[in-house]
């Protein structure tokens, strides 16, 4: 015997994510000079191009992907210049090509601890980087040689990690409702659990404010993702 959906289930749309924004400050200057700084330390020439010109862009794009894959292993200075590439990095897709080898070079613990510390103590600009890229260094990653990034749960046999994630929920909480900056907010929601029971009791009615401050938010994409992710 089948069970029917309920009618108020069936009538509603399927559920649709709205694209991440856009930062609305301009980094490239910045961000420019990471990746500069990354193909310094690979050793790789560009060529000619101006830097910040188109060619330059994707030469440095491409010399940095192909020469962190061709690396065994990165020496220790290869840390902050792959950490700052990720959070300067406007978009939260591509960051992925520096997070997971810095990931893979350095273990989750390091990258994340890093990443906490710019949520906590960063500019509001790499407050919000520093959200967009937590996301990738989430996962244990490693580089196969058959050409493709794999990835499983990290191990956490003295819960180092587990507590570094809740330190991580609860900073990005208090940031979340404290700061009014869009970027932030809106790079900050996506990761953010709005679930009292994620949390313990002292941060419950923090929670109900940053529902209420969501749901409240000139911003559409903030007021969108609000209600994904009190269903989280």
């Amino acid at each position: 015997m089948s069970v029917s959906e309920p009618d108020d289930a069936a009538d509603k749309p399927p559920l649709t994510f709205m694209a991440l924004p856009s930062p609305r400050g301009d980094s490239r200057t910045t961000f420019y000079h990471c990746l500069a700084v990354l193909t310094d330390l690979l050793g790789a020439d560009i060529g000619p191009e101006k830097p910040g010109t188109r060619a330059w862009y994707y030469k440095t794009w491409t010399a940095i992907r192909l020469g962190l894959r061709a690396r065994e292993t990165l020496p220790d200075q290869f840390f902050d210049a792959l950490i700052r590439a990720g959070i300067y990095d406007p978009n939260p897709s591509r960051s992925a090509h520096v997070i997971k080898p810095a990931v893979a070079a350095f273990g989750c613990l390091r990258v994340q601890t890093a990443l906490l510390d710019y949520l906590r103590s960063g500019t509001s600009a790499e407050r919000a980087g520093a959200a967009r890229a937590w996301y990738w260094a989430s996962a244990a990653w490693r580089w196969n040689r058959g050409g493709w990034w794999t990835h499983e749960k990290p191990a956490d046999p003295d819960g180092s990690l587990a507590a570094l994630r809740r330190a991580w929920f609860e900073a990005a909480l208090r940031e979340f409702v404290a700061n009014e900056d869009i970027d932030v907010r809106c790079s900050i929601l996506p990761g953010l659990p709005l679930s009292t029971g994620r949390y313990p009791a002292d941060l419950h009615g923090l929670v109900d404010e940053a529902i209420s401050i969501a749901r409240a938010h000139p911003h559409e994409y903030v007021r969108h993702r609000v209600e994904i992710q009190v269903n989280v």
